[in-house]
């Protein structure tokens, strides 16, 4: 579950025509590399995102990509994912959809997903002190057309608490600091698993990914953290 908070914080990867979104340009193939580590610096896992493809819906652009998680030791968790995303030209809105397939229960990692809700967006500028608007994911997961799980998030509290400067392996960014609040709940043959978690992320507009992403528990311990390793 903590794996899936990381990549659920470290999104948004994309490839738009110039200006189209966020005042960056993208071409097919590039892409983005995170790593991420226990509380004890430990690394645990990597993240790739792949820009695929890219087209206009009305006044929007809608891209496509694809996501790779990797163990601590390089190998696959699961097949690669396609993931969409939709910018409006005032937001950058996150299709979670890829990104709760690959951290969900390897039971289920065959099992139909069916999205029942599905937004986290962010605004095209930030400034301290701003409220950001609530994100949520709801999802249902079925094997031979009998429910078996189904899995929400709400993502609340979300606002900018800070500016400052961020080196990570990909370079030196200014940040701002976004933290947010996690409730989140698996229903396994109708019994409740709930957590509460909290999160801060660091986001540069020079970059529509997170430089970094940090995991609390609801005591204010760190879980683990992402880091933005690479950009290629």
């Amino acid at each position: 579950m903590k794996n899936l908070l990381l990549l659920l914080l470290g999104l948004l990867p994309l490839r738009l025509l110039a200006q189209d979104c966020l005042g960056l340009t993208f071409k097919p193939g590039m892409g983005y590399e995170m790593q991420s580590y226990t509380a004890k610096d430990k690394p645990n896992g990597r993240m790739t995102y792949l820009v695929k493809n890219v087209r206009k819906e009305g006044s929007s652009t809608i891209v496509e990509l694809e996501f790779q998680s990797l163990d601590e030791k390089g190998k696959s968790r699961q097949a690669p994912s396609l993931v969409k995303y939709t910018c409006t030209g005032d937001q950058l809105v996150a299709d979670l959809s890829g990104m709760l397939a690959s951290g969900q229960n390897q039971a289920f990692k065959d099992a139909e997903m069916r999205m029942k809700a599905n937004q986290l967006a962010y605004p095209r500028q930030m400034s301290v002190g701003q409220k950001l608007t609530d994100g949520q994911m709801e999802a249902e997961f079925y094997t031979n057309g009998s429910l078996m799980m189904e899995s929400s998030l709400q993502m609340t509290n979300r606002q900018v608490d800070g500016k400052e400067t961020l080196t990570t392996p990909a370079g030196t960014f200014e940040v701002y600091k976004v933290s947010s609040d996690f409730d989140m709940k698996n229903r396994v043959m109708g019994i409740g698993i709930p957590v509460s978690l909290k999160s801060v992320n660091y986001r540069s507009d020079k970059t529509i990914f997170d430089v970094r992403t940090e995991t609390y528990n609801k005591s204010g311990k760190l879980m683990g953290y992402t880091v933005l390793t690479k950009i290629f």
